[in-house]
């Protein structure tokens, strides 16, 4: 979730802040309309004067009230606790590091590239140094004069020499307060309109806060009920809890080794106990959170709460939340959990599967956790008393959004950081990377993505090698959102998302707690899995039936004849009933070039008899 990162922004107001008068200025000079401001509500030197604040506010969005309450003390020490009752979260910062604990109690200590910039950000702007009309670390510049709700203001653009955040402020032609402001992020944009301002010792702050956050369109309204400056506040309060939560027990032993997971469709899948009834579940380090399908959640009568926006596979997804009664899977029991509640299940029952859920963030983060690809098995281990022995490779790999992220390369040249997702049944370029580096002209196949966030188009594309983790895999397959999307494939800070047909080869180690990967070789190393030689795409329709949904140009199917919305009634004369099932179906294409099928499917009520002959398309 990104709600923290969202509702810090409401400590924007100590940035409502300019230089001293400055005479004979006019007012296309950015710094004098900051200056403005600044005499506007209050002064510099009280803003200087203040040492500490505290504030508590109440909250609203997505159909739910909360209260939010923050503390600072300068440079940057910051307390935050946010609370929608079913969505808590503490963030901070100690004066040497950022941390989050979430809405299940995990604490996680911020150490990925893009956050640690915009905290030495936060720092020269505690310092005031973007009012320097020399510094080497801000630039001001007057945009023009726009309308904001019918208000004339003064538009200010700051640019900075860390990263490519922008922030734009919208002053009052008529009386200098801050009336709008915007922080451009490359990945998000949250947009704030400040009114109701009413003095504390001296300052005018604005009690009421009206924030919508871009491309996912959350909305949360907030209305400041106490504000203080200049309270003793002791300086402990600003640290991490000193013990991480415990919300699990091994039941054999100090770990849980060798538990049997099905590699299904290039997924993870196992078998998950809530009240003494098992259920398949997706492990996914691409989640989170935890998530419960919406049919799940109502099957087993939880209180369903909230509306939030949240990114997928694909596009934006609604989000709701519900407490997750107490769980087990071999060798591991959990307490409750709070978990998000999505509507996925379309997502599975495409390959006719009964899904209950995914199991993220909040269970995999708790653990050590080995995933041993061609064994089919996971081991979990106690972080604190965890020790890697092998002779593997050690990955810094700073978590992000909760996801971990390392360094890829990808035909020996094209470097960046990459997302781990094992939740990913694809490995894929982000748009933006794409563009950029003019991978959308080359030659490739149309594929229709599917996710969390719904359908998506896509290229995929062959690529000569790829570099993860000290090793190198010849001829990858990669995936291209085909265009600009909000989903998760559309971050421009990052060069994409790795998967399945990737990890596959190797056996990983997930260490959470030190936030680092284990990367060794697997029994598959060198094995070259079987590919689709046919080229079409079919999904199981609403009727249970074999639907193709997509038939790429120059493909053995398009080639055959088959078009977008056939039904598949037999192969080789066999009933798709009696064929084993969607995912032994589709296996069906893998063999060998040349392997000929006898298909009768039917077409706007007509019956047709393609012949397809399979044959390596990519």
């Amino acid at each position: 979730m990104k709600i923290s990162r969202i509702m810090l922004a409401v400590a924007v107001i100590a940035g409502t802040t300019g230089l001293g008068a400055i005479a004979g200025a006019d007012l296309s000079d950015p710094y004098q309309i900051v200056n403005k401001n600044l005499e506007a509500i209050g002064g510099l030197d009280k803003l200087k004067a203040e040492k500490t604040s505290y504030f508590e506010a109440a909250v609203s969005m997505a159909g739910l009230e909360g209260t939010i309450k923050q503390w600072g003390m300068e440079p940057i020490l910051t307390r935050q606790e946010f609370d929608l009752k079913v969505f808590k979260q503490i963030s901070g910062d100690n004066g040497d590091f950022s941390w989050v604990v979430d809405g299940n109690g995990k604490l996680l200590v911020i150490k990925d590239e893009e956050s640690l910039k915009r905290r030495e950000i936060s720092k020269l702007k505690a310092a005031f140094d973007f009012l320097d009309r020399d510094s080497k670390n801000f630039k001001l510049i007057f945009e023009g004069v726009e309308q904001v709700n019918d208000i004339e203001c003064y538009v200010i653009k700051t640019s900075n020499s860390i990263n490519d955040d922008l922030s734009f402020d919208y002053y009052s032609t008529a009386d200098f307060m801050l009336v709008k402001s915007v922080e451009k992020h490359p990945d998000e944009e949250t947009s704030i309109l400040h009114s109701d301002y009413r003095e504390v010792n001296g300052i005018k702050r604005d009690f009421a806060q009206e924030i919508e956050i871009l491309p996912v369109g959350q909305q949360i309204s907030m209305r400041v009920e106490k504000y203080e400056t200049n309270l003793d506040i002791d300086r402990s309060l600003f640290e991490p809890p000193a013990e991480d939560v415990r919300d699990f027990e091994f039941t054999n032993d100090e770990n849980a080794e060798n538990v049997p997971f099905q590699y299904i469709g290039e997924h993870i899948y196992l078998m998950v106990n809530i009240n003494g009834r098992e259920r398949l579940w997706v492990l996914d380090t691409g989640a989170s959170m935890t998530v419960l399908t919406t049919k799940y959640a109502e099957e087993l009568g939880l209180e369903i709460k909230g509306n939030m926006k949240g990114s997928g596979a694909g596009n934006t997804v609604e989000v709701a939340f519900a407490t997750l009664p107490p769980f087990s899977l071999m060798g591991i029991k959990f307490s409750s959990q709070q978990v998000a509640v999505i509507d996925i299940s379309q997502f599975f029952d495409k390959y006719g599967l009964d899904v209950a859920g995914i199991l993220g963030y909040d269970f995999l983060s708790r653990f050590v956790t080995k995933v041993d690809y061609a064994n089919q098995t996971l081991s979990f281990y106690d972080p604190e008393k965890f020790a890697y022995n092998g002779n593997g490779t050690i990955l810094n790999a700073p978590l992000r959004e909760n996801m971990f992220s390392v360094q890829v390369t990808i035909d020996g040249k094209y470097t960046g950081q990459c997302t781990m997702d094992l939740g990913a049944g694809s490995t894929n370029f982000h748009y933006p990377y794409a563009l950029d580096n003019g991978f959308l002209n080359r030659p490739g196949i149309d594929r229709l993505g599917m996710g969390a966030g719904g359908e998506f188009q896509e290229k995929e594309l062959r690529f000569e090698s790829i570099e993860f983790g000290g090793y190198t895999l010849e001829k990858p397959l990669i995936d291209i959102a085909a265009t600009e999307t909000a989903g998760a494939f559309g971050s421009k800070e990052l060069m994409g998302n790795l998967g399945n047909p990737l990890f596959r080869h190797f056996v990983l180690y997930l260490d959470y707690k030190n936030q680092q990967v284990m990367v060794e070789k697997g029994q598959d190393f060198d094995r070259k899995f079987a590919e689709d030689k046919a080229g079409f795409q079919i999904w199981l329709n609403d009727k249970g039936q074999y639907e193709v949904r997509n038939v790429p140009a120059g493909t053995p199917a398009f080639k055959a004849g088959f078009m977008k919305g056939d039904i598949i009634k037999s192969i080789n004369n066999i009933e798709m009933r009696f064929l084993g099932g969607y995912f032994t179906v589709v296996d069906l294409f893998k063999v060998e070039s040349g392997t000929q099928y006898d298909f009768l499917v039917e077409r706007d009520g007509v019956e047709k008899k393609p012949k397809l002959t399979l044959k390596e398309y990519l």
